[in-house]
């Protein structure tokens, strides 16, 4: 079955999808979410506050998409932009069909004590304010249609605590844990699904990075997610085959969110010797 046919089948195939944060890093969710939904046939719209990263990613689509991705400049956390890039998008493509905010990142990793204001402002601005705008602005479009899927993105740190952020950047992303069940119980009645992700540690094949973070031997599957993981997730929560979920946050994480040890320590504690470098025998 070839992308398009893939695309049919989950129903993306020719929606319009705006993702929020869609330049972002190279190889990062952002960027593997675009070229994710344009491989399936979507109409896809990049938004992002780096207009040369955003740019990247449409090149990227543009060499293969039947539909040329489109690229607006802007920055999640100035509510001025939003509208009138929201209003552009939908008088060029005619409806906004998916919204995945993508767009978000920390700023810095501080004790409590030695968290700056200015700092804990702007991690809650750029990852939780700037989450309300957007999604302020695209709800009133999509009750009008009738029909939308949002996908928002929380962290790991948002359902544990910080391990390489600061309690900043946590309490923002809990907030999308909570700010996704109220938008959904919202949105529900106009046939418009919110779900969330929450993805842990997202590498791209960093294979010295993997054997060095002692994180990866909390993970059951022992790796690291990657973009392309986590924007699988975001696609599938916005297809056909996820209609009946909303107001959900899927860990995309290997399992590490309840590996509260490593997998060796584990086998060890149940009696069960390790073999080698083997979990177990046979």
């Amino acid at each position: 079955m070839d992308d398009h046919a893939v695309g049919r089948t989950l129903g993306v195939y020719g929606k319009v999808v705006v993702v929020a944060g869609g330049g972002g890093a190279k190889n990062g969710i952002g960027r593997a979410t675009a070229l994710l939904y344009a491989r399936l046939g979507a109409k896809t719209v990049i938004l992002d506050i780096h207009q040369e990263a955003a740019e990247e990613t449409a090149k990227l689509i543009n060499a293969f998409a039947e539909v040329p991705a489109s690229v607006w400049q802007l920055d999640v956390t100035h509510d001025e932009q939003i509208k009138p890039v929201l209003a552009e998008i939908t008088q060029q493509y005619g409806s906004l069909d998916i919204w995945a905010h993508v767009a978000g990142g920390h700023i810095g990793s501080s004790l409590i004590e030695d968290i700056p204001p200015a700092v804990w402002r702007s991690n809650l601005e750029l990852n939780l304010t700037g989450v309300f705008l957007c999604v302020q602005a695209v709800l009133p479009i999509m009750k009008k249609q009738r029909q939308g899927k949002i996908v928002l993105v929380s962290s790991w740190a948002g359902r544990k605590i910080g391990s390489t952020s600061g309690a900043d950047y946590a309490a923002a992303k809990a907030g999308v844990v909570t700010f996704t069940k109220q938008l959904a119980f919202e949105a529900g009645p106009f046939n418009i699904n919110v779900n969330a992700i929450a993805p842990g540690p997202t590498h791209d094949s960093d294979a010295e990075r993997d054997q060095k973070d002692g994180r990866l031997s909390k993970s059951p599957i022992q790796r690291f997610a990657t973009p392309e993981d986590q924007a699988r997730v975001i696609v599938f929560l916005t297809s056909l085959w996820a209609e009946i979920i909303t107001g959900v946050t899927v860990d995309v994480d290997g399992g590490m969110n309840f590996g509260w040890m490593d997998y060796a320590t584990y086998l060890t504690k149940h009696g069960h010797p390790l073999i080698e470098k083997g979990f177990h025998e046979g």
